[in-house]
């Protein structure tokens, strides 16, 4: 059940994340994308009831292949911090689902550190482009 939800949402999320870019713009990296992201994984695992980190975990190795595609398998930072942020994605949420026992807060404390995690990614990126010039 993970890895069929895993895959339903990573390609859902691609065509997502694929139309606030072109409607929105690329602001949606660090605003509705992560959101939505955390919203399909979250949402889908808890009420089908399949465990919510392994969906996550998952999520994050289907975007790990395609960053390494994407970049003909050149380098593996950007694979290896997708699996790793979206495990720890997917830790938060269901650790503040214990906790509390709302899905909601959990899934509002993972999308609040994935838009976080974006913004700090994203300026590492734009100061490194900086330097290069």
């Amino acid at each position: 059940m993970e890895y069929v939800i895993a895959a339903l949402m990573a390609g859902l999320s691609f065509l997502v994340n694929r139309l606030f870019v072109r409607y929105i713009g690329p602001v949606t990296v660090i605003s509705l994308g992560p959101v939505a992201e955390e919203a399909a994984k979250t949402l889908f695992a808890y009420y089908l009831g399949a465990a919510i980190i392994p969906v996550h975990a998952l999520f994050g190795v289907i975007e790990a292949i395609y960053d390494w595609i994407q970049d003909e398998g050149r380098h593996l930072t950007a694979p290896l911090l997708s699996i790793m942020g979206h495990s720890f994605f997917g830790a938060v949420t269901a650790g503040v689902l214990s906790k509390t026992g709302s899905v909601w807060l959990g899934l509002a404390v993972a999308s609040t550190a994935h838009v976080t995690y974006n913004v700090f990614v994203v300026r590492i990126l734009a100061n490194k482009a900086d330097k290069n010039r």
